[in-house]
């Protein structure tokens, strides 16, 4: 093969390489940043329930139904049954397993203002860790390409080099 095909395989190869690696840098490390970031939003929803301890109220409430989208809740306030539709979504709890509810002492029937701790940490946990295990691969996958291409690359340089 004559030297100037080995140099422009090199360059495409060298190209390439620094393309894995980009895509590496900017995507791989993006989901694993989201990943970290579901991960802390756990701590957060524990931090959130110790700040507003001495505001809100522990009670048992219900998984009423669940899809994709929306999980409802229901709990009781002065025999009165009240259902919130929180925007999240976990296959760890089924429909009529009970849970804590955490209700605002002030307003204890504003369904927008209560929490549900364990379909959260639920939820974060488990796209954290899939956000995390996407990004290692692709870092990992990438990467090792990335450098096989570039070693590749530089030898034919070399090899060029040395027969010129």
């Amino acid at each position: 093969m004559s030297s100037e095909k080995l140099k422009k395989i090199s360059n495409v190869l060298s190209a390439v390489s620094i393309g894995l690696l980009l895509i590496a840098l900017l995507f791989g490390f993006s989901f694993i940043k989201v990943g970290v970031q579901n991960l802390v939003a756990i701590d957060n929803v524990n931090i959130d329930l110790e700040s507003s301890a001495d505001s809100r109220k522990k009670i048992e409430g219900k998984l009423v139904s669940a899809n994709t989208q929306i999980s409802q809740v229901s709990y009781f306030v002065d025999d009165k049954e009240y259902t919130a539709d929180l925007q999240v979504y976990t296959d760890e709890y089924k429909v009529g397993d009970t849970l804590d509810v955490y209700i605002s002492i002030d307003e204890p029937t504003n369904v927008n203002n209560i929490r549900v701790p364990q379909l959260f940490i639920s939820y974060y946990g488990k796209v954290g860790k899939m956000m995390l295990k996407i990004g290692i691969i692709i870092v990992g996958v990438c990467c090792t390409v990335g450098i096989i291409l570039l070693i590749i690359a530089r030898s034919m340089r070399k090899k060029i080099g040395s027969a010129e």
